[in-house]
């Protein structure tokens, strides 16, 4: 039953956002091209929120959302004095995204709440459910906008005016939706805080384990660039003429790549560099390409690595200045620094997985969450479920239903030894 119920939540979120609304119940189901687009602030974001919140209310949730949107579904404990035990993910995704980045989080926190309830399982700290604002920053170029917040990283008021690609800003957006709030979380009321998510990798599912006890949570820098050459008649111009912007772009996606291989090389690391956006303009076949812009992903667990990626990567794109005669300006817009998860937690989650017999693997997290953010304030653990594949970010995203059902049996048992620890 209790299956059947996260499943049915599942499937009924993966309607909002997906081009023609239709349930999902299998892999078979999916559709390579036409997967979830609910950024914050869209007609299908504020489905999603409704249906959370109404779910939550029917679980005697107490609701309650902040000024940036963050909303929070209180049980109280026993002991309410006692600082709260918070957990949940978030349900904006990226554009054309799967459906379980994120709402598993929140409706594996949501049922755990049911099945705590069904025991009866008295519990002396609030828990408190939450739905983290614009996890993704598809909408607002701001990751991990909400928890950014929270954690005073992010002054309010900043994170309000700022404007998704429509020049609609945060508050607009919020207001709209019906989700701008006046609740003031104080974090320094929060013990301990969970959140499960899939693991957007290959491990566990090569590994036939069921469920990741993440330890560490990679640190995530963006380099963003802007190579400016000049535009030139591709038949007349000579080639020792030439300032061909595209032609040093070439030169820093190649070095991205060879630079993060001889890291993990060099230090058994895991270092990753990723080139994944250029634009070149004005992209016409017969026209040497007068500016590029380049956007570059750096992650590592380990924070001297990724620096090191990044300074070296910055170096080269100020050498395209001599070598080609180009112009640069670049910048560091997302800097996430690596952060190590709560001993104490990652104790209890697998404490809690051997009560009840689920295997787990400790592992590191390659992608970004919010309970990075979370983890600078508040002790907390992350759980993950496999992958089918490794997919992510994707359509075809999927986790096995068996699968969920162990990994929300782990959260709620985890939630149920922390809110009494």
């Amino acid at each position: 039953m209790s299956l059947k119920r996260i499943k049915e939540d599942l499937m009924e979120l993966g309607k909002y956002g997906r081009d023609k609304p239709r349930r999902i119940e299998t892999y078979e189901d999916l559709d390579s091209e036409k997967g979830i687009t609910r950024p914050t602030g869209t007609e299908a974001n504020k489905k999603a929120r409704d249906y959370v919140v109404s779910e939550m209310k029917e679980a005697g949730l107490e609701v309650k959302i902040d000024k940036v949107g963050n909303i929070f579904g209180i049980k109280k404990g026993t002991k309410p004095d006692k600082k709260s035990i918070m957990v949940g993910s978030h349900v904006d995704s990226v554009l054309n995204g799967g459906m379980f980045d994120g709402p598993l989080g929140v409706m594996s926190a949501v049922e755990a709440v049911r099945r705590i309830n069904e025991e009866g399982y008295e519990h002396e700290r609030n828990i408190e459910v939450v739905v983290y604002t614009s996890e993704e920053g598809s909408a607002f170029p701001i990751g991990l906008l909400g928890s950014s917040v929270l954690i005073g990283e992010l002054d309010v008021e900043e994170a309000l005016k700022t404007k998704n690609e429509e020049g609609e800003t945060l508050e607009e957006a919020l207001e709209k939706m019906g989700y701008k709030g006046d609740y003031e979380k104080d974090l320094d009321e929060v013990e301990y805080a969970l959140e499960m998510h899939v693991e957007q990798g290959p491990v566990l599912e090569d590994k036939e384990i069921p469920v990741g006890i993440v330890e560490n949570i990679t640190g995530i820098t963006w380099v963003l660039s802007t190579i400016k050459g000049a535009e030139d008649h591709a038949g007349t111009t000579p080639m020792n003429m030439r300032k061909d912007a595209l032609v040093g772009a070439a030169d820093i996606v190649t070095y991205v790549n060879k630079r993060a291989k001889d890291l993990v090389e060099e230090h058994e690391g895991s270092t990753v560099g990723t080139v994944g956006k250029l634009n070149v303009h004005p992209n016409g076949t017969n026209i040497v390409p007068g500016k590029v812009e380049i956007g570059i992903d750096i992650r590592d667990v380990v924070k001297d690595n990724m620096n090191t990626l990044v300074e070296d990567t910055i170096e080269k794109i100020e050498s395209l200045v001599e070598k080609y005669d180009l112009e640069v300006e670049t910048e560091i817009p997302i800097e996430h620094t690596p952060i190590d998860l709560s001993d104490e937690v990652v104790d209890t989650i697998e404490e809690s997985a051997e009560e009840i017999d689920i295997k787990t693997l400790r592992m590191d997290s390659g992608a970004g969450h919010d309970s990075q953010n979370i983890a600078e304030k508040v002790k907390t653990g992350m759980i993950f479920v496999p992958s089918v594949d490794g997919i992510s970010h994707s359509p075809m995203e999927w986790t096995e239903w068996d699968d969920i059902e162990k990994g929300t049996k782990v959260i709620t048992q985890a939630v149920k030894n922390l809110a009494n620890k």
